[in-house]
Order: structure tokens, then sequence, then C-alpha cells
């Protein structure tokens, strides 16, 4: 791939064009799905892929390619000049050189070694345990094993240059229990850096105990409660909220927070912070995409509103200094404003703890239509499962409610955050304590 980065950027100098970037991807992966204690499905996948960026008087082009043939590149960078063309035009600049000081190991050495045998049977190895845990388990419906190691490349017109080799392995399972005629369903996920760290047992034990601690739920009637949103449900509700936090979406006022930095926006019991160099992150790197060097920083700290998310176009427009947040979802697109790896600061107490806090509370181990909260108003409702309890005694699973009101209101009302940090995706939260919502049920 450099022989390809030094081919397309000889051809940018040869056109002319003074003011360009060349992003470029070259990974590997393979997939396995199990069910019924055979292998339902296996996939492997390559890609390789170069992105081109120029600005070409104030104007900014772009295009990409999967095919890195002399002629793929120079098509792309016609079409990257032709974009230029119709855009209109502005202030666009790109990272200056910079070494960063990052110091974490990214891949896993025993990547290429891992035999297709043994991620087959990790994945049979889940659904195995599963069943064997609880009789009530009446259907493994998907269990799964995945990895992938990518390699980012970079340079540009500033001669700025960098690569990095990342790895990354998952494990999950969807399953089904049953009793009386009731079933619910239990999920859980690992992903982690390197293969030893992979935990079969623990995936399929928290999927048994999601499925099973919800048998014979039933709604309750209407009511104002504390409520928990246990780690996982607390860490989807952050990944969305988080759009309010990009500087493109601030810029855009597309953001409920867009007027609030240096604002107090949440109970001081929470902190939030965007960290490319935390050791179990996916979303750990030295540089964001666009060359930036990446470094740990609040977003919300103790309550206030320390800083917004920004790559090098929103943060100049924003007046802000870049933070190192330029993110190419896929090498189709453009780099924007994004997260790396977004941490819930952990607090003093565990699940069982906090359970014992408020007279009664509803903790919340699942939720549906997260994705519906509105990151311009905070507007939500979702349903909700979860278990009930009373002066720390659980008195029964509670199912088919739903939890309406508004982000800004449910952020200020927390009031303990636990211990029980648990990763999702690049999102790692704990379970907190919220201290009053309008559960609808009955």
């Amino acid at each position: 791939m450099f022989k390809i980065i030094e081919r397309t950027a000889s051809y940018l100098k040869k056109l002319g064009v003074e003011n360009y970037d060349i992003y470029a991807v070259e990974g590997e992966g393979t997939s396995v799905e199990v069910k019924e204690r055979e292998v339902d499905k296996i996939k492997t996948s390559q890609t390789k892929g170069v992105a081109v960026r120029v600005v070409v008087e104030g104007r900014l082009g772009f295009a990409y390619t999967n095919d890195v043939s002399d002629d793929g590149i120079r098509i792309a960078i016609e079409c990257a000049r032709e974009s230029a063309k119709s855009s209109e035009p502005d202030d666009y600049s790109f990272s200056m050189p910079e070494k960063s000081t990052f110091d974490l190991k990214l891949d896993d050495d025993g990547f290429d070694s891992i035999p297709v045998e043994r991620k087959v049977e990790l994945a049979k190895e889940i659904e195995s345990i599963a069943l064997e845990l609880d009789s009530r388990v009446k259907r493994i419906r998907k269990a799964s094993y995945g990895d992938s190691k990518t390699t980012v490349y970079y340079f540009n017109s500033n001669d700025h240059s960098f690569s990095y080799t990342a790895t990354n392995f998952s494990l999950s399972i969807l399953l089904a229990a049953e009793e009386n005629g009731d079933s619910q369903t239990g999920w859980d996920y690992q992903s982690s850096r390197f293969f030893h760290e992979l935990n079969p047992k623990l995936v399929a034990v928290n999927a048994v105990q999601s499925a099973t601690e919800l048998l014979g739920a039933k709604p309750m009637k209407t009511k104002k409660i504390p409520v928990i949103f246990k780690n996982t449900v607390f860490a989807e509700l952050i990944e969305t909220l988080s759009a309010a936090f990009l500087g493109n979406n601030v810029l855009r006022k597309k953001s409920l927070f867009a007027e609030k930095l240096s604002h107090e926006i949440a109970s001081h019991t929470l902190t939030i912070y965007d960290d490319p160099h935390h050791p179990e992150g996916s979303g750990s790197s030295p540089y964001d995409d666009e060359g930036v060097v990446t470094r740990k920083k609040a977003v919300v700290e103790r309550g206030v509103l320390k800083n917004f998310l920004v790559d090098i176009y929103s943060a100049k427009k924003l007046g802000l200094k870049p933070t190192g947040n330029g993110i190419r979802p896929s090498i189709a697109s453009l780099p924007t404003s994004g997260i790396t790896n977004l941490i819930v600061e952990r607090g003093a107490l565990g699940l069982e703890e906090m359970v014992k806090t408020p007279e009664e509370v509803i903790v919340v181990t699942d939720a549906m239509g997260i994705h519906t909260v509105n990151p311009i108003s905070g507007e939500f409702s979702i349903g909700i499962s979860g278990i009930y309890y009373v002066d720390g005694k659980r008195i029964a699973p509670v199912t088919g409610m739903t939890v309406a009101g508004n982000m800004k209101e449910l952020l200020k009302n927390i009031t303990e955050v636990g211990a029980d940090q648990k990763w999702l995706g690049n999102v790692c939260s704990p379970s907190v304590l919220v201290k009053e919502l309008t559960v609808s049920g009955e």
C-alpha cells in the first residue's frame, strides 16, 4: 500500500494539485455463525481501498476506489477534481505533521495464525455452555465469532504521513428461554483487541441470565419511580446522545447542547470522556482519520459540558481547536466529527448496592427504541423490561412498559453512577440511578 500511496501522490503532483490528502485502508476478517451445534455460516472478507480529497481554488473534491491499479487511482483522482468544480468555495485545510506519543499496542501478533477450526470451536462453545447452564434455554438463535485486522495509511500535501494496524475479536449470542408458556430473549457480546482475552463462558452466562431473569414478566401499573439503567442500556443511551456532542451537529444547530459549552448539563455525579488511548477501546488510535493527533478529553466533567468533539472543519467554523475526532465511517465517506471511545466514568457502588439505595426501584435490563431519542430536543420514549425491587429485594420481573421524558432532565436527575462498567462497541458505561421517572404500564 505504501507504493500505491506514492503513486497517488505522484499523479496528484503531476496534475498540479497542491492541496490534498490520501487515506487508504487494507483489511481482512472472518465471521462465523453457529446454530443447533452446526456451522450455519462462515464468511471471510478482504478489503483494500483509497480515498482522495483535493482542494482546487478553495473547493473540496472527494472520491474513492477499491480498484487500486494505476487506472483505478487515476480515475478516482479525476473524479475528485471534477467533484470539486461543483462544490462551494470554503476554508478547507489539512493536518500538519505532528508526532504522536501513543504507545498502545493495537494488534494481536497471532492474528494470522489462528485456524478457522478454532474460530468455529469458540462459537460452538458459547452455544454449548448456554444450553447446559439452564434447562429453560430452549433455542439458540445465533452464536457468533468475528475478527478483523485493519491497517490505515495516511499522507497529505503537508508531508504528513502515518500508518497503524489494529485487530479486533468478538463473541456474541442471542438465545430464548421458556417457562410456563412464557418466552424471553437474552443477548450478550464481548469485544477485545486480543484473541486470548475472549471469554465464551462469561458471554453465555450473561446472555442466559438476561433471558431467564425476565421469565414471567408482566407490566406494572403506571407510576413515578426511581430507575436504574443497567450498564448496557445506559451505554446505548449515551451512544445515541453522543450525536449532540459532535461538532458538525453543533455547527448545524442539530444538537440540544449547541449553546451549552461550559454550562452544567447533567448531575455532578456524571463524567464522560472521549479516550482514544484506552487499552480496551475498539476506537483507540494514534491519529484520527484526517491526521490529527488523538488525545483524551473530558466531554462532560462533573456535570459540566467541557468539550465538543470536532474534526478540522467544524473546529475552524466553531472557533475551536481540533480534538482528534475526525472520523471516516468507511472508505467511501468524508471525515466528519465522531467519537473514538466514549466512556462514562465509574462510580463507587456495585449494582447490588445501588439497588438498595432507594426504597423501590426498577432496574432496566433491556430497552427498545433507544435510537429514536431526539438529539435536537432530547425527547425520548422507549419500551423497557427489567426487574422491580423493594428495599433491595427482587420482587418481580416487568415488561411491556414505557419510559418517556427528556434527556436534559434525565441527565440532571442522575443520583448515583455505578462501578460495573461494560463495553458496548466503542462506548463504555456503568449502571446509573435516576432519581425518578414516569414508567407507564397498565
